[in-house]
């Protein structure tokens, strides 16, 4: 018996004795654009997709957009995207259709994802109209 209770305490020992260590999180890119329009380009190889929908409850009127953004190939700092919009207008029979899109390019001027401060300016193209055929 005094063997086992000797393997026992042995085998129990390190764990008894060892400092516990606080792991640490790796680093992430900060986003705020829940509030705002992030700040950040998108790391390389990551293709972000953006989706809203807004709902006017007064007017039964929608509008849904979708953004893609991509990071230009060798070059994080620059990245170019569109965005589709879709509306509906409450109170029309016309139902709901494609409206405009947008071209988008972003050039990450200030910051990254372990800076307190970033600025990407967006230049955006005028907005494109859709033809009739994509209604």
């Amino acid at each position: 018996m005094p063997g086992i209770r000797l393997l026992a305490l042995l085998l129990l020992a390190p764990g008894l004795f060892s400092v516990a260590q606080v792991p640490t999180a790796p680093k992430l890119i900060q986003d705020n654009s829940f509030l705002i329009e992030e700040a950040y380009n998108q790391e390389k190889g990551v293709v972000q997709h953006i989706n809203t929908f807004t709902y006017f409850a007064d007017s039964r009127s929608w509008l849904y957009t979708f953004t893609q953004e991509w990071p230009v190939p060798g070059d994080a700092r620059h990245q170019f995207s569109y965005t589709l919009i879709a509306v509906r207008p409450g109170f029309s029979s016309a139902g709901g259709a494609f409206g405009d899109m947008l071209l988008n390019y972003r050039y990450q001027l200030v910051g990254n994802g372990e800076a307190r401060v970033a600025f990407a300016p967006r230049v955006s193209s005028e907005d494109l109209e859709c033809k009739p055929a994509c209604r």
